[in-house]
């Protein structure tokens, strides 16, 4: 073999070496970030639980199946009508073999099909839901009989109950029931007792259709908007009040929605005035509620949780209505499309939450901590931590081990003592003793702070000295601007536990009033009932500040971490 034949053969094997690292480094970079990005979507799973749970409906998280995304709202075109998508079709061949049985069942009881719907695309929507209904109550043996014999014996068992049943579910109508007015004196009044409901409206654009739910009496709107079109319907009534009409608090509406997702305005005319709601009520819902309407005033104003929805004035605009005790109440519905609906589903949990209480007023009261908190913390642990870190003083290495077991001591321990002191210095209440107490200094901080502070080389301070600086200014003039990434990561760690602190306030507090956005969600929870979407709008929005902050500021906490304690 020939030098020449040499030389190409090591380059050969040179070139075969260099692929093998170059793939080996791209198979190591592949694992390294394929497992960063597996874990960033793991760990991320719960936020976008939360994000999808807040546009949801109550209804949606209770279901046999857990989805992280809201259900698609259909605006309905007609109402009465059966939602052909409450029972899901299962997907098993023991479905599709029973499937004929039962519409068979439904066509023979065509007279529990309401009026309005078709018997064929009754019996579609129906079949799922009856065989829900079967196969948890029918006897397993029953499903494990031949194909003919199951249908010879299931057929009797879908009784009319049972279909009823299933109607009931998927029977959305838009119903009205009673309308009553209350005074400011508690005086109350159903102005739709002894009459039907549907002689009580007028009505322009749809048709009301008398009935009744147990001893109840309601109407049901028949209703029938033109395709891709604007429609309004509008249903009007002049109340005769049993009081004077500047004695009015509240009108009170009882209503059925039909899930269709359009717009219910509410318009009141009195004393020469119109008055518009602040909000429509979307109609996203098929159970019964109660809408209240009241002129906005300082209930507005107050923490109380706002179960009603404020009639604004309208500058500008004059009634004809000027009877001492008269009122006349305009409903307004108008056609949602698609996109409209997405937009009231989307907005739906996140208006609530800062329409039920005063977000704003807890958020800016949780702001206002924070910056206390996080003023005094940085101040107080970076003048501690210099003077253990650059002065020099009997006991200071006592002193600040004595500093660092505190550190071992539970706050459980302190919580009690801590509150008697608060108590007799007359703090209870108020929000003196959720950041006073920053002004004391912490002893984590205090000791990251030192470590980096030993770290900055002391001819800068010999240099300052000699220029005639005292040890004040060699601490705001020096040490200072060298120790920024170190406060930068020590106002993360205040800001987010000022955030979301809640034992605190919890403690300290009993006035509504002075309540942090933490303890004003937790209030909000107790008193509206537990609306699940709500809440998960509100702890999304009261989340979204950390992440933010945290996104922004998170090379100098990387910052504030690594160098600390490194030498030169």
């Amino acid at each position: 073999m020939s030098l020449t034949d040499l030389h190409q053969f090591d380059e050969a094997d040179a070139r075969q070496a260099r692929d093998a690292r170059r793939l080996r480094g791209i198979a190591r970079a592949l694992v390294i970030y394929g497992l960063l990005l597996g874990g960033a979507v793991l760990f991320s799973m719960p936020f976008v639980w939360m994000i999808g749970t807040s546009f949801k409906v109550d209804r949606e998280m209770f279901g046999e199946r857990i989805t992280f995304w809201p259900m698609r709202p259909v605006p309905a075109p007609a109402s009465p009508y059966l939602d052909a998508r409450y029972f899901p079709e299962p997907d098993s061949a023991t479905f599709r073999a029973a499937e004929p049985s039962l519409r068979a069942a439904v066509d023979a009881r065509r007279d529990r099909i309401p009026p309005a719907a078709n018997a064929a695309e009754a019996a579609d929507i129906l079949a799922p839901g009856l065989y829900q209904r079967l196969r948890e109550t029918v006897p397993a043996a029953v499903w494990q009989l031949p194909p003919d014999e199951r249908a010879a014996a299931l057929a009797p068992r879908v009784t009319p109950e049972l279909i009823d049943e299933a109607v009931r579910k998927i029977h959305r109508r838009l119903s009205f029931a009673g309308v009553r007015v209350r005074s400011f004196d508690l005086q109350e009044t159903d102005l739709t007792a002894g009459a039907p409901i549907s002689a009580f409206w007028a009505v322009d654009g749809a048709e009301l259709v008398d009935g009744e739910e147990g001893a109840a009496p309601l109407a049901d709107l028949v209703y029938a908007f033109p395709p891709g079109g604007r429609g309004k319907i509008r249903l009007t009534r002049t109340l005769k009040l049993p009081f004077p009409v500047e004695r009015l608090h509240r009108i009170q509406l009882f209503l059925r929605p039909d899930d269709s997702w359009h717009a219910l305005e509410f318009l009141v005319e009195k004393q020469g005035r119109v008055f518009k709601a602040r909000r429509p009520e979307y109609m996203g819902n098929f159970q019964w509620t109660m809408v209240t309407l009241q002129d906005y005033g300082p209930d507005d104003e107050s923490v109380k949780i706002r179960l009603w929805i404020p009639l604004m004035e309208q500058e500008g605009l004059s009634s004809d209505v000027t009877a001492p005790d008269e009122v006349r109440l305009t409903m307004v519905l108008r056609q949602n499309d698609a996109l409209g609906a997405w937009w009231a589903k989307a907005q739906r949990n996140y208006r609530g939450a800062l329409d039920y209480i005063p977000f704003w007023r807890y958020a800016g009261t949780s702001v206002f901590l924070v910056i206390l908190n996080i003023i005094g913390t940085l101040f107080s642990c970076s003048l501690v931590a210099f003077a253990f870190a650059r002065l020099q003083w009997p006991g200071r290495n006592l002193s600040f081990g004595l500093m660092m077991a505190t550190m071992m001591i539970p706050g459980q321990v302190t919580m009690i003592p801590y509150f008697l002191i608060i108590k007799s210095l007359g703090w209870y209440n108020t929000l003196t003793p959720l950041w006073v107490m920053s002004l004391c200094g912490n002893a984590f901080n205090i000791f990251l702070l030192r470590q980096f502070m030993k770290g900055i080389p002391r001819d800068l301070e010999d240099a300052a000295r000699i220029d005639g600086c005292n040890s004040w200014q060699v601490y705001w003039h020096v040490i200072l601007p060298l120790i920024k990434p170190t406060l930068a990561c020590i106002a993360i760690f205040t800001f987010m536990g000022v955030w979301n602190d809640f034992m605190g306030p919890l403690i300290y507090l009993s006035d509504q009033r002075l309540y942090p956005l933490s303890l004003g969600l937790y209030a909000f929870n107790v008193q509206a009932g537990g609306s699940f979407g709500m809440m998960m709008a509100g702890s999304l929005l009261m989340t979204l500040p950390v992440i933010v902050i945290f996104f922004f500021a998170q090379k100098y906490f990387i910052q504030g971490v690594t160098l600390t304690g490194m030498k030169g």
